[in-house]
């Protein structure tokens, strides 16, 4: 969610009324939406899935494998929001318009966005064993 936000608080002079968000072709993008939901849409995508993989790891903090996946799989979704909004913004501020964007290969640093969840997985303290 911070890259999110920051990127907002970097590119706000900068951003168009309308951000390319979907591409049926390796052209340009064939669908655009009003920048303000973009972001208000996968920043809290992002909040709601930190909230949520922190609150069960803290809950279930004994259950290693349920801690690990909520860890990976909110992880993985904030990942996913950031990559969204990162590249969509991106790609149309660098083209001048949402409908001359184009995605090109940057659709694998989408889909790699999910292994962002084995971050947290990892560094997440596991419970201490007695003896």
């Amino acid at each position: 969610m911070a890259l999110i936000v920051v990127s907002h608080t970097i590119w706000r002079g900068e951003l168009p009324d309308a951000v390319g968000t979907h591409w049926s072709t390796p052209g340009p993008a064939d669908r655009s939406t009003p920048t303000a939901t973009f972001f208000a849409s996968w920043c809290s995508v992002s909040a709601v899935a930190t909230v949520l993989g922190a609150t069960v790891a803290i809950a279930f903090r004994n259950a290693k494998l349920v801690t690990s996946i909520a860890l990976l799989i909110s992880g993985g979704l904030s990942g996913i929001a950031a990559a969204q909004w990162l590249i969509s913004t991106g790609l149309t501020l660098q083209a001048g318009d949402a409908r001359r964007a184009v995605l090109g290969a940057w659709i694998l640093v989408h889909l790699a966005a999910w292994s962002y969840g084995v971050i947290p997985m990892l560094i997440w303290p596991r419970p201490q064993r007695d003896g």
